[in-house]
């Protein structure tokens, strides 16, 4: 896609509310995650509405991550940005990656996109659940996802409450490979990795293809530890169907996920919010055309179950809509 470089200014009139005060023009950055990934689409969608809407609307924006997104929107470098609900959490509290609470953030949207955890096993590897992984302290080696993203830190989330840590499989004679998901199936099919996660929505391509050469085990997040998880993480309790590629699941598989959300800087005007939050909801067809993986979203149920608050413009917007009481 290509880069856009945009500035919207303070000075267009909105439906229902009141002229900009200033015509000086503001700078957006707009921050997705990878470019072409699933957010980058999305959020070139609604940098696409913005522009239509408002001709002499610019609008910047970039690649990003779950972890660098709300620092840079602390320090003022980003305006808006996609971002999954448990690393907001993580952020909002100043717990692991973060060693403080991030600030300056408000919450536009939940987007309630289903990326549920996937922890797959060769199912020659003879691994059946992660008590056995615990118990016979197995020489695992896995691809957790790249440093930092929210598939690794979902995983790790998930292993220290069964009580194992990375330090453990390393002790233990295991490895960790943090390159990226393609890759690492790669390496599986070889034989060179046992284990593959992913935090994601649907079929991933790798796994089909992955599926396609070797016989998989999805492992199953027991009820306890995905109760300690979501309390901790907000991270819900999902289930894979046993349709799911072609039947190799067998059996419905409990596990964990997440959603993505928008979130804004907390200091944006109450205008510009609400004019996101509009252009968003009522530009949905044309964002879920771009980008299937958010048909989930629905202005119905857009504005709660996120760790940051509403922002002013954005709950003025659901509340003038009849969507929030």
């Amino acid at each position: 896609m290509k880069k856009l470089s945009l500035s919207l200014l303070l000075g267009f009139a909105l439906i229902g509310m009141p002229q900009w005060a200033s015509a000086e023009p503001l700078k957006l950055t707009v921050a997705a995650g990878p470019v072409a990934g699933t957010s980058y689409v999305a959020l070139g969608a609604l940098c696409k509405l913005i522009t239509n809407a408002h001709p002499d609307a610019n609008v910047n924006l970039i690649p990003g991550s779950d972890v660098s997104n709300p620092m840079r929107m602390q320090s003022r470098e980003v305006d808006v940005s996609a971002e999954t609900v448990c690393i907001s959490k993580t952020a909002f509290e100043g717990v692991a990656p973060f060693k403080k609470p991030v600030g300056n953030i408000a919450s536009v949207a939940n987007l309630r996109t289903e990326a549920l955890l996937n922890v797959v096993v060769r199912a020659d590897s003879g691994i059946t659940s992660f008590e056995q992984i615990k118990e016979k302290k197995i020489p695992l080696r896995v691809g957790p996802g790249p440093r930092g993203s929210g598939t690794q830190l979902a995983f790790e989330w998930v292993l220290n409450e069964y009580g194992i840590t990375f330090d453990d499989i390393k002790d233990w004679g295991g490895k960790i490979y943090n390159n990226n998901f393609g890759d690492v199936a790669d390496m599986a099919k070889d034989g060179q990795v046992d284990m593959v996660v992913w935090l994601g929505p649907g079929e991933a391509w790798f796994f089909t293809e992955l599926a396609s050469n070797v016989k998989l085990r999805w492992l199953p997040v027991n009820e306890d530890v995905a109760r300690a998880v979501k309390e901790k993480y907000m991270l819900y309790t999902g289930e894979f169907p046993a349709a799911m590629f072609k039947g190799m699941m067998e059996r419905n598989t409990p596990t964990v996920g997440t959603w993505m959300s928008i979130i804004v800087r907390e200091d944006m005007s109450e205008a510009t919010a609400y004019e996101l939050t509009r252009l968003l909801c009522e530009g949905r067809e044309d964002i879920i055309t771009a980008c299937p993986q958010w048909d989930t979203f629905t202005p119905e149920t857009a504005w709660n179950d996120m760790p940051y608050p509403l922002h002013p413009g954005a709950e003025k917007y659901y509340r003038e809509k009849g969507y929030m009481k």
